[in-house]
């Protein structure tokens, strides 16, 4: 999907994924998350939006959603998508539904 150093460090970047998606990589300290990227209230694009390193706000309503686990905090009225990642030799891939415990034909999305 992209390289973990073109991630910014307590920081918010939106990248394209192979199926189509947007995905929004957000980093807090040497944690990094993977969420839809933009707001399900209105589909403002998050990366615009304000993040203080524990907390994604959207520019537009300033619905708000904790990093950690994409939970609605405030006013937001739903969650964000979390999407599962995994880290190799640099690079970061979203972790495939398939790819459950015990599913041998998991894969990863680049």
């Amino acid at each position: 999907m992209c390289r973990i150093e073109e991630c910014p460090r307590d920081g918010l970047k939106a990248f394209d994924v192979a199926d189509g998606r947007r995905v929004l990589i957000a980093t807090s300290g040497r944690e990094v998350y993977a969420y839809q990227a933009s707001c399900p209230h209105m589909d403002v694009a998050l990366e615009d939006g304000f993040y203080d390193g524990a907390v994604i706000t959207c520019h537009q309503h300033l619905w708000q959603w904790d990093v950690r686990t994409g939970a609605a905090v405030g006013q937001a009225e739903a969650p964000l998508e979390r999407y599962e990642l995994s880290e190799e030799d640099g690079l970061l891939y979203l972790v495939s539904p398939s790819e459950a415990p015990g599913d041998a034909a998991g894969g990863k999305e680049t």
